[in-house]
């Protein structure tokens, strides 16, 4: 009896543990230089919030995005939880706070997806507070093209988007596609959805909706042909598990001149 209590105690001293640290975020820095850059420029990418609440009215993530002074805010889906469709006051929280910071730009997520008529009604709602939407969709800002996809857009879909005289920034928010989209060159794709892989040992994620076991796309940089991938762990979570030694990230990402002197990651 005894032994069994002891072991009950530190099973629950250990969730209380990784509970709280899914209640905070940890923010990762990565310098991209890239030839078609010329003028540099910072990105935040905020992915898989699902609603989560860091600080009143989102104050302590507010906060650190404001620091990093972006020039954009990139939304790569699961902004939302399809768990309860009728919570959603922490991400219109981020949302509003966000715009006052830079231009917020989103792409769907598959929680968007699964709210069906709801989700619509929640991108409208961001849409309308001046969020701009990009489903299967391309906006020019400078050197810069960004598109975004849908959540099974086909490589066909990407391909069609892409303007070879501009950095292709692209948001897609499953990794798991990276190996079609990279067919087609796209410079850089921003994803999530992984969660670092929930679980992460030695560094390696355990498990990832659209991976299974063992994922091999759950964080960090990735390359393919010409194309590199980020994915970031993201913020939120969705299920009772904890996240284990796998905090909530938030992604500073700066985009460089290949001249740059920073020995980062070249393309």
């Amino acid at each position: 009896m005894v032994p069994a209590l002891i072991v009950i105690v530190i099973l629950l001293l250990a969730y209380l543990l990784f509970f709280l640290e899914n209640r905070r975020f940890v923010i990762r820095r990565e310098t991209i230089r890239h030839s078609k850059v010329t003028e540099p420029f910072t990105v935040v990418q905020v992915s898989d919030l699902h609603d989560c609440r860091f600080g009143n009215d989102q104050t302590k993530l507010l906060a650190a995005i404001r620091s990093a002074e972006p020039d954009l805010i990139l939304i790569t889906g699961d902004l939302f939880n399809r768990h309860n469709k009728h919570v959603y006051k922490n991400a219109f929280a981020f949302v509003r706070g966000a715009l006052k910071i830079a231009p917020v730009w989103f792409a769907e997520g598959n929680h968007e997806c699964a709210l069906g008529e709801t989700g619509e009604k929640y991108i409208d709602a961001i849409r309308e507070m001046g969020v701009h939407i990009l489903r299967d969709e391309y906006a020019d800002l400078n050197e810069v093209r960004l598109i975004g996809l849908s959540q099974y857009a086909s490589p066909e879909t990407l391909s069609a988007m892409l303007d070879h005289q501009r950095l292709n920034l692209v948001l897609a928010h499953r990794p798991e596609l990276f190996p079609i989209y990279a067919g087609t060159d796209a410079d850089v794709i921003l994803s999530g959805h992984a969660h670092g892989g929930q679980i992460r040992l030695f560094g390696i994620g355990i498990f990832a909706p659209g991976q299974g076991l063992f994922p091999k796309y759950t964080c960090g940089l990735y390359r393919r042909g010409k194309s590199l991938l980020h994915v970031s762990r993201g913020l939120g979570n969705t299920i009772l598990v904890p996240r284990v030694f796998d905090t909530p990230e938030l992604n500073i990402l700066k985009f460089q001149s290949i001249e740059s002197k920073e020995n980062e990651h070249v393309c």
